[in-house]
C-alpha cells in the first residue's frame, strides 16, 4: 500500500498547489465555501493524513475553479512531446505581440468564440495555471484562432475588445 499513500501526497501536494496559485489560505476556503470544507480538514487531505473520496475531491476542484484531471499526470510521451513543441516554437520575447485575457470574463468569452475558450480551457491545464485572473497568449495563437472564426486578425482583436475579454494587449 506504499504506492497509495505516495499517490495521495502527490494529489494533496497538487491541491495546496492550486489552493495556493488561487491565492488561497485554509482559513479563506472555509470562508468562501460558507463554512461547507472546514480549513482543517483541507490542510490533511494536502497533507494525505486523510483520505478523500472521488466526490468529494470533484467539488472541492470545483470550488477551485480547476478541472479534476490537473490532479493526475500526463504520460510521460505527451510530457516529451510538450517540451519539443515549446523549444521548436521559442521565439525572441521582444519579437512576440501578446494579448492577455481576463479570466474573470470567461462567460463572455465563451459566448464570443468556444473556440478561443477551448484554447484557453487547453493552455491553463497544459500549463497547470490554476490562478484563473488572466492567461497571456501569443499573437501567433491568437491569429490562428481568428482564422477559425473566419475573421481577420484585425476584426477578431476588434471583436475581442468590443467584448472586453483582454486585460490588456502589447
Amino acid at each position: 500500500m506504499e504506492f497509495d499513500r505516495l499517490e495521495a501526497l502527490r494529489i494533496g501536494q497538487e491541491l495546496k498547489k492550486i489552493r495556493k496559485q488561487r491565492g488561497l489560505s485554509l482559513a479563506e476556503v472555509e470562508t468562501l465555501s460558507g463554512g461547507r470544507w472546514k480549513a482543517v480538514v483541507i490542510g490533511s487531505y494536502e497533507r494525505a493524513d486523510r483520505a478523500i473520496t472521488v466526490g468529494r475531491l470533484s467539488a472541492l476542484m470545483a470550488l477551485y475553479q480547476a478541472p479534476i484531471g490537473a490532479l493526475f499526470p500526463m504520460n510521460k510521451q505527451h510530457q516529451r512531446d510538450t517540451r519539443q513543441d515549446e523549444e521548436f516554437h521559442s521565439g525572441r520575447a521582444e519579437d512576440l505581440s501578446v494579448f492577455t485575457f481576463d479570466l474573470n470574463r470567461r462567460a463572455e468569452i465563451k459566448s464570443l468564440s468556444q473556440t478561443l475558450e477551448n484554447f484557453i480551457s487547453h493552455a491553463i491545464n497544459t500549463r497547470g495555471d490554476w490562478n484563473g485572473h488572466v492567461l497571456t497568449l501569443r499573437k501567433s495563437d491568437v491569429r490562428t484562432i481568428a482564422i477559425c472564426e473566419g475573421l481577420a486578425l484585425s476584426e477578431f482583436i476588434e471583436k475581442l475588445r468590443l467584448h472586453r475579454v483582454l486585460a490588456l494587449w502589447r
